[in-house]
């Protein structure tokens, strides 16, 4: 047990091991974006106010307390959540567990830890806290999860220390996601680390979402067959691909990008060791053979294309239309 067992983040880790060895207040908040641990973190943070015998690490791991803490046993760590998935907490519910049971003390740890969901705690679930917030028992810590601190009521905010979750490395990722993710590739996991963007959580929901798997595998075949194909296919292709993500044109757009950055690699120079798509590399291999009319110079035009696409998209250029202009310009350089 400990902060160590967080991945990164040594900033937000050293603050909150001074603070559970101080304790200076009894409202936190973790904030980061959907993906990024606030769950991971707030867990071993609440871990730690209900250690017996916190260390500069964190919870110490051996003491009853922590035995209990890490079996998900401990009556004392509370986790207020709703009551149905994508709901928001209600006033009911905030009465029923914090209002009408914080001040009972904690049944056999030094403290008592509410884990409430910011995200789904509408203006008068705050109203409802506020009172035990103001004034709650020396042994009473509320931890609050949540993605956007707007969300919450000035006077919550006012009471609160915030621990922010900052991006990870792209090695901090690899590493978080190799170890929920072990059957990986070593490809499969630098792939999905650098998409993940500093959100673990990301990259894990990519991994185990067979239809990113099916969309690398059509943009591949969509792009590596394009200089045997009609325009009109490659249009019908593209847009059926793009068609399913407008809502998310990035993953597609990244992968294509991506894509077209390693037939650039490997026209450069065919021993190239480091591409994106290691896992594909004799198919790309044999598409660059294939071509040798497709040269960096056309292929640095076809990323321009993408790179217009995305800048169309950030002016609300209609989608469709942008989508095709697209292919139009990377099919011209492909198809010569």
């Amino acid at each position: 047990m400990g902060f160590d067992r967080i991945i990164g983040q040594d900033l937000l880790k050293s603050r909150m091991a001074s603070e559970v060895v101080s304790r200076r207040g009894s409202t936190y908040i973790v904030s980061g974006p959907s993906g990024s641990g606030k769950t991971y973190i707030s867990n071993e943070l609440g871990k730690a106010f209900l250690c017996e015998s916190p260390v500069q690490n964190g919870a110490c791991g051996k003491c009853r307390c922590c035995l209990y803490s890490e079996n998900g046993t401990n009556p004392d760590i509370i986790r207020v959540e709703p009551e149905k998935e994508g709901s928001n907490i209600s006033v009911d519910r905030i009465r029923e567990t914090v209002v009408g049971d914080y001040e009972t003390a904690p049944r056999f740890s030094p403290n008592k830890v509410y884990i409430i969901n910011g995200d789904a705690l509408g203006k008068e679930s705050q109203n409802a806290l506020l009172k035990s917030i103001e004034e709650p028992p020396s042994d009473v810590i509320f931890i609050f999860e949540v993605t956007n601190t707007d969300t919450l009521l000035p006077t919550i905010l006012s009471r609160a220390a915030e621990y922010k979750i900052r991006p990870y490395e792209t090695s901090e990722v690899k590493q978080i996601i190799s170890g929920i993710r072990p059957d990986l590739s070593e490809e499969d996991l630098d792939m999905l680390s650098e998409f993940a963007d500093g959100i673990p959580g990301r990259g894990i929901r990519l991994s185990e979402d067979e239809s990113f798997s099916e969309l690398k595998d059509k943009l591949m075949e969509l792009v590596l067959t394009m200089p045997e194909k009609k325009l009109h296919e490659v249009i019908m292709d593209s847009e059926e691909i793009f068609g399913e993500y407008q809502s998310n044109y990035l993953e597609p757009t990244i992968l294509l990008m991506w894509l077209c950055g390693d037939i650039m690699r490997l026209v450069s120079d065919i021993d190239c060791e480091s591409i994106r798509f290691g896992s594909d590399r004799t198919r790309i291999e044999k598409f660059t053979v294939a071509h040798p009319q497709i040269r960096q110079k056309e292929i640095g035009r076809a990323i321009e294309a993408i790179d217009k696409f995305v800048s169309d998209r950030k002016v609300n250029v209609n989608y469709d239309g942008s989508v095709t202009a697209m292919m139009l310009k990377i099919y011209k350089e492909f198809s010569r």
